[in-house]
């Protein structure tokens, strides 16, 4: 199942998320993309009157993203509008009809559909911007409320170690129900703030795996500001930031790819697969599904819509190519959270 966040319908409890909640201020790094090494290679300032189609394509579907999401996909300006040099991708509640079927499924067929009760945006820069390693960094405001959920995301182009999860899924941000009443043990009673950094690896499911952690702040206010949220790649080694905060850190010593071969054998890639591949960016807010509606206040709040995910930019920078690993031009603070991630199953030799 090639999509984002199926993994929650086996839990759907970010808590058990690896690692810890939040970060200091200690983490601060510097500010990477002002190191002169990085060259930027890709971007989108939204300065035009309309989104670049020969950056970004648009999903359109009601399949409801794998995980009984809620809303229908649309090429709508009444959910994707780019104006004053930001993009807005907007959810409706409203009735709609679309395929019931993503597009890249085998059994995608736009003449059979289905209907759902609210509408959003899906953007994929598929086959218009995909790398190995870099920084991927996206300026962005939050929706908020119970049953939210934006999404800016990496998924491979070529799929090189069989379907999700095997050839890997790279969350740079979400989120789920900002603003409600967290059910984040360490703050009862407060609104919930968190964003979460996640990998996804392993097997297809059911063996599909996930680790990374969330980030909050006393300064973090994800649905009044907009903020920084980046990634840094490099061969065995992905970090998270928010605004220049260095918050987690994940290596290929806790993530892993296997798959069946043809005669039905498990077999296990080498090296760092399955993050060794290009990968895209996608953009999405969602509504509803099987995380935001099993945590804080349940289930999806009919009142709140609509809500609005905000980017300011999107920018890709990458190091020299005569770095190909990607490495050189991060980085790291001590004060990170080291994720552990999973150790793969043991294969038999026979």
């Amino acid at each position: 199942m090639h999509c984002k966040i199926s993994y929650y319908v086996v839990s759907p409890v970010a808590a058990v998320l690896l690692g810890g909640c939040g970060t200091s201020d200690s983490a601060k790094a510097t500010s990477t993309a002002d190191n002169p090494q990085w060259q930027l290679v890709w971007q989108d300032e939204f300065s035009g009157h309309q989104l670049d189609l020969n950056k970004w394509s648009f999903e359109v579907n009601c399949a409801g993203g794998g995980n009984n999401e809620r809303q229908c996909y649309t090429n709508r300006v009444e959910n994707a509008r780019v104006k004053d040099g930001v993009l807005t991708i907007t959810a409706l509640k409203e009735n709609f009809s679309g395929p019931a079927a993503q597009d890249y499924t085998a059994h995608y067929d736009p003449n059979i559909t289905t209907q759902r009760e609210f509408t959003s945006a899906r953007l994929r820069s598929k086959g218009k911007g995909d790398w190995t390693y870099g920084r991927f960094e996206i300026k962005a405001k939050l929706p908020s409320g119970q049953g939210s959920w934006p999404a800016i995301w990496m998924l491979p182009t070529e799929w090189r170690y069989g379907g999700w999860a095997s050839s890997g899924e790279i969350d740079i941000m979400e989120a789920v129900n900002l603003g409600t009443i967290t059910d984040d043990i360490t703050a009862p009673g407060q609104s919930e703030q968190r964003v979460h950094g996640t990998l996804h690896y392993g097997r297809q499911p059911p063996g599909n795996l996930y680790s990374g952690t969330s980030y909050k702040a006393s300064h973090f206010k994800p649905t009044e500001q907009f903020h920084v949220y980046a990634l840094e790649w490099e061969e065995g080694e992905i970090r998270w930031y928010i605004d220049n905060v260095h918050y987690a850190t994940q290596t290929q010593q806790g993530w892993y790819s296997q798959s069946l071969s043809k005669d039905g054998a498990w077999q296990q890639a080498a090296g760092a697969a399955p993050f060794d591949q290009p990968f895209h960016l996608l953009l999405n807010l969602a509504v509803g599904g099987n995380w935001p509606e099993n945590v804080n206040e349940k289930g999806v709040d009919l009142g709140i819509w609509p809500q609005q995910m905000q980017v300011d930019y999107v920018r890709v920078y990458q190091c020299p190519t005569d770095t190909p690993d990607g490495k050189g031009c991060g980085t790291k603070s001590a004060a990170a959270t080291q994720v552990p991630g999973y150790q793969p199953p043991v294969l038999s030799a026979g």
